[in-house]
């Protein structure tokens, strides 16, 4: 039956009262003809019969009638009846229903994470908020490092990266295939029971280490990282992108982690005043389209601009749109992604220009969700002199280290505390903030010593947050690094360092705690692990070169597990080009069903 409303006649059908005749206001308005009264005093005969049939089994005594043509139909009516009172006089059992949680049986499923492509320069954007770009600078180096771990019987999940394809290019998505890093393993092996040991009873664990140079092609898209199952479950996994320029506007040093998609990002701490440029990248690497809706904060408020809902992304395909289009002379911009359909990846390419003078690169990774704390480790600057001539430069003025905040909901009141490795600094500028409801604020940190520091947050309402770093001199071109707030490690968290770099794994703990560090080399073997403790509301920077105890090479990465306490953790990085640091997000984890509850 549809959905639609029937027109009913009731002065054509009136029901009759207790007497079987039909009631004194139906007969008010007689039929419209003979044929239409005689159907009416039928209606009411059958209705007389049927409640007789139904006293009378109701006592028990079910008269039968002559079995003529004439009463065949008042049998029918007599055997329904019955059913339906049999029904109600005997109510059924009730089943047995356990209503419990319980896990439905599904095959477990590949984890994927999305890796940002280079920084480009954005050609043609005033034809709207999506651009094209040029080609990076001919000294651009751009490369994914792929760090894995195989079970406890040396398998290894099987591994691949594949190009996501740019809907400005006029490419519809379905991206060009993957190239596998690792081979896959059959599917019971990925199904499968966990092994426990190889095939001889012991115990073995081996790493892989694989370098995609220019993994975006010439154009320098996108990727993402597939890591199938093994034994039902995943696999320690890492994957870091990184970018380096020596000249033009671009040059700089970026390390951005790969990131699992999700339905929902937020980024803050993006510039859209004169000679600053953001693009916003959305990828979607998943094999259902995606539709994608931006709400973007700025100092004043929600930030109104056309343009920001229903942005559709095809199966594997990316879209870049420069957010100078939708808020213009933005000092502290803050998005919130949200997507319908297939989860999808976020960053933002940051890049200025001084004059003429580049001011650095990054790539803005998404921050935690807002909350009333963020844990912010990583946060590299120069010391406070330095620190003061660069920002004392015409045009330099809001180059310094800054905390960025957005306060989505409502209005807050931010405290904000530093930590270096002797415990935390006293800030200059106070440690408390206040941000209006909908709105973003800029928080200076010039007055720091050069060091590696942890930025934390408390606030008495949900507040998202990130940090910028700084490197360089007065008079020569400077760079940035975006700090991103980060949740706790877990139990175990496999760490990729980004092939010839300067790296240090920064850990914190609020609290105090103590983390295992085992270093994973590129031939494949995992080095002597060591235990190394955390004192409370201290930074600790262990660099990579040093994790391998003084012997062999420096390690492609690091398997990091927690001991004790609640661990945060980034990597920072720098090169001769500039500084970057990416956050150490939780292990995405792998379930074998999903909680499923029977019930009415």
């Amino acid at each position: 039956m549809s959905g639609q409303d029937h027109d009913q006649h009731p002065d054509a059908s009136s029901p009759p009262d207790e007497s079987g005749t039909p009631s004194q206001d139906s007969l008010q308005d007689p039929p419209a003809s003979r044929g239409q009264l005689k159907g009416q005093r039928a209606a009411a005969a059958r209705d007389l019969k049927r409640q007789a049939a139904l006293e009378a089994h109701q006592r028990g005594v079910v008269r039968r009638a002559p079995m003529t043509a004439g009463l065949a139909g008042a049998g029918v009516v007599v055997l329904v009846a019955a059913a339906v009172t049999a029904g109600t006089l005997v109510p059924p059992a009730t089943p047995e229903v356990d209503g419990r949680a319980v896990p439905a049986a599904l095959n477990a499923v590949p984890v994927r994470s999305v890796c940002a492509g280079p920084p480009r320069l954005p050609a043609g954007a005033e034809e709207g908020t999506d651009t094209q770009f040029s080609p990076v600078s001919t000294s651009a180096v751009s490369r994914v490092t792929s760090v894995l771990l195989s079970d406890l019987a040396g398998r290894f999940p099987g591994t691949s990266i594949s190009t996501l394809q740019s809907a400005e290019n006029g490419d519809s998505g379905e991206g060009a295939e993957p190239v596998d890093l690792t081979e896959s393993q059959p599917e019971e092996v990925q199904q499968g029971d966990p092994a426990t040991a190889g095939a001889d009873g012991v115990p073995v664990r081996e790493s892989a280490v694989d370098h995609v140079q220019s993994p975006g092609g010439e154009a320098g898209e996108a990727t993402a990282v597939t890591v199938e199952p093994i034994g039902g479950q995943a696999m320690p996994s890492d994957a870091v992108s990184l970018y380096s320029a020596t000249d033009g506007d671009l040059a700089g040093t970026d390390a951005s982690s790969c990131l699992a998609p999700a339905h929902e990002h937020w980024l803050t701490g993006m510039t859209t005043t004169v000679g600053s440029t953001s693009i916003l990248v959305l990828s979607n690497p998943s094999a259902s389209a995606s539709t994608v809706d931006l709400t973007l904060y700025g100092a004043d408020g929600p930030v109104e601009a056309p343009g920001t809902a229903g942005i559709v992304l095809a199966p594997g395909q990316t879209r870049s749109i420069v957010l100078g289009g939708m808020a213009p002379d933005e000092e502290h911009l803050a998005v919130q992604v949200r997507a319908q359909g297939g989860a999808v990846g976020a960053t933002a390419q940051q890049h200025r220009l001084f004059g003429i003078t580049p001011g650095g690169v990054e790539i803005i990774q998404p921050t935690s969700n807002p909350s009333q704390g963020a844990v912010m480790p990583g946060l590299v600057v120069p010391n406070r002199a330095v620190t003061e001539e660069i920002v004392g430069q015409d045009g330099y003025e809001q180059a310094g280290p800054a905390l960025s905040l957005a306060a989505p909901a409502s209005a807050a009141t931010a405290e904000i505390t530093v930590s270096g490795p002797d415990g935390t600094v006293e800030l200059p500028e106070g440690g408390l903030v206040d941000i209006g409801a909908g709105s973003t604020v800029r928080f200076p940190l010039d007055g720091l010593d050069h060091d590696v520091y942890t930025v934390t947050v408390s606030a008495d309402a949900p507040v998202a947050a990130s940090a910028r770093g700084l490197s360089g001199q007065a008079g020569e071109p400077v760079d940035f690094s975006s700090v991103s707030a980060v949740g706790s490690l877990g139990l175990e968290r496999l760490v990729s360092r980004p092939e010839n770099t300067t790296a240090n794994l920064v850990l914190y703990s609020a609290d105090g705690g103590a983390v295992e560090i085992t270093p994973v080399s590129e031939d494949g073997s995992l080095g002597e692990s060591r235990v190394q403790e955390l004192g409370p509301e201290s930074t600790h920077a262990l660099s990579f070169a040093d994790l391998a105890g003084g012997e062999g090479a420096v390690p492609s990465g690091a398997l990091v597990e927690t001991v004790e306490g609640q661990v945060y953790a980034a990597v920072d990085v720098r090169g001769a080009q500039g500084i970057s640091a990416y956050p150490v997000v939780p292990q995405q984890q792998q379930v074998s069903g999903v909680p499923v509850r029977v019930g009415y």
